[in-house]
């Protein structure tokens, strides 16, 4: 017997067990196949996920919910499956099934397309095929992280890398991301002490980027648009800058164009964590009411949902559990879940991952760092090189999904984002969209991803 079936009305579903512990092919394929098998293996996934009751979706219309104030008191965690994937969103889908959750993002980063070596079509075909082997269903929020402006190649050639950019949002609507964070905060200018000098880079780009994605968004289908004003690590945002970029952001757009749901701001943390001598984590001084104040301007006089906060994932449970109170509507957690990962990879892959980035990249290694926090900052790096032999590394995928299903079972609670299963389906109303062929031009792939240091992890 066959898990599915394809006649003239589409693919049926025959068999949703045998579906659950076959579809990982497909997910394989995509990893690790030809271009050719990888768009082949997306068009399978996304039909047979339809059949199954899945579909990729906008938060749009949930996060118009927080700037109308008719929800409150959660915060949507955005997790980036950056190793073994499919495992790992296995895990994080089996806590989602366990707890209700329906209010939770998948997402990509630019920079991670070039140190994970997952494009969009991929990574969307992963994601939904961990979504059927656990037995979800209802919506999947893709979303692109920090399609950022690389500053350096700005400056050497604007156009082109404008031009990167937009292929890039255009290839990952394709793939089913209805959801996109704009990131041109590289470009803020700190020379000058005037704030709208300083943003006025910022916010006039993430206007056209917010005007091409919104002529390139399905029919049906409006796509959830983030800001970002500071970048993660640097000087904390402040409510002049909340007003002067929103504002500006505003007269860049048409009137009669749906803008922004939220907005990346800087409160304290840093990408990766603080990572002390001995590769123990220290505090970051995150500041509540600074977020719970940037979240208060963006809904009013802006209408914005309210604020992102970034690099979170160090922080203990008891500051995350602060979030949702301190109106942060998304949290990106990416770092816990490599940890996951790297933590119960084989000893041997381990050593090779780390002999490898001290090879690679040593001109990264700062003077005043430990071994331990080197590798900690470089450990994204070995992903790609080692990605086969990672996913093949069977004897430990049990092991790694169990460790991710921890850390999202806690982080769901801790974000009061259990039992919004109901939330979600009521929220979310656009139809499922029909799969189309991948929107590829001619700077699609042309930019190295993995050559950009400058770009956010």
């Amino acid at each position: 017997m066959t898990a599915i079936s394809v006649g003239d009305t589409g693919v049926e579903l025959v068999d949703r067990v045998q579906l659950a512990t076959s579809i990982g092919v497909l997910a394989r394929f995509a990893a690790f196949g030809s271009g050719a098998v990888q768009i082949a293996a997306h068009q399978a996934t996304w039909d047979i996920a339809r059949a199954a009751g899945i579909y990729s979706a906008s938060i749009d219309a949930l996060y118009r919910q927080f700037a109308r104030n008719e929800i409150s008191g959660l915060t949507v965690p955005a997790m980036n499956m950056r190793a073994i994937a499919f495992e790992s969103a296995r895990g994080v889908f089996q806590a989602m099934q366990e707890l209700d959750v329906g209010a939770a993002i998948f997402e990509l980063s630019r920079g991670e397309i070039g140190f994970t070596g997952q494009r969009p079509h991929e990574y969307a075909t992963v994601i939904l095929c961990a979504a059927i082997a656990e037995g979800h269903t209802g919506p999947v929020f893709l979303q692109g992280d920090h399609f950022q402006v690389s500053a350096s190649r700005f400056a050497d050639n604007s156009e082109t890398e404008i031009v990167a950019v937009e292929a890039l949002i255009a290839e990952a609507i394709s793939a089913g991301f209805y959801n996109i964070d704009i990131d041109t905060s590289t470009l803020v200018d700190l020379s000058t002490n005037d704030i709208d000098a300083q943003q006025e880079p910022n916010y006039s780009l993430s206007g056209r980027f917010a005007n091409f994605t919104r002529q390139a968004e399905p029919e049906g289908v409006t796509i959830s648009l983030g800001g970002e004003i500071g970048e993660v690590g640097e000087s904390n945002s402040t409510v002049e800058e909340v007003n002067v970029y929103l504002t500006g952001f505003e007269t860049c757009t048409p009137e009669n164009q749906l803008g922004l749901t939220k907005l990346s701001i800087q409160s304290g943390t840093r990408h990766g964590g603080n990572v002390l001598a001995d590769g123990s984590f220290g505090e970051m001084p995150i500041e509540f009411d600074l977020i719970e104040d940037l979240s208060a301007t963006c809904r009013e006089p802006h209408g914005l949902g309210g604020c992102v906060q970034h690099g979170a994932s160090m922080l203990t449970l008891e500051k995350i559990s602060k979030l949702p109170c301190a109106g942060c509507i998304e949290v990106h957690l990416a770092a816990a879940f490599l940890n996951a990962v790297y933590d119960n990879l084989p000893d041997h892959l381990v050593q090779s991952a780390d002999h490898w980035a001290k090879e690679k990249f040593s001109d990264e290694w700062k003077p005043d760092w430990s071994e331990a926090q080197f590798l900690h900052h470089a450990r994204r790096y070995p992903i790609r090189a080692f990605k086969k032999e990672w996913w093949q590394a069977r004897e430990c995928h049990d092991a790694v999904r169990n460790a991710v299903y921890r850390s999202a079972f806690a982080y769901f609670k801790a974000l009061k984002v259990d039992n919004t299963s109901d939330l979600i389906i009521a929220a979310i109303t656009h139809e499922p969209v029909r799969w189309v062929p991948p929107v590829l031009t001619e700077s699609t792939g042309k930019t190295d991803e993995s050559a950009i240091q400058d770009l956010a992890s």
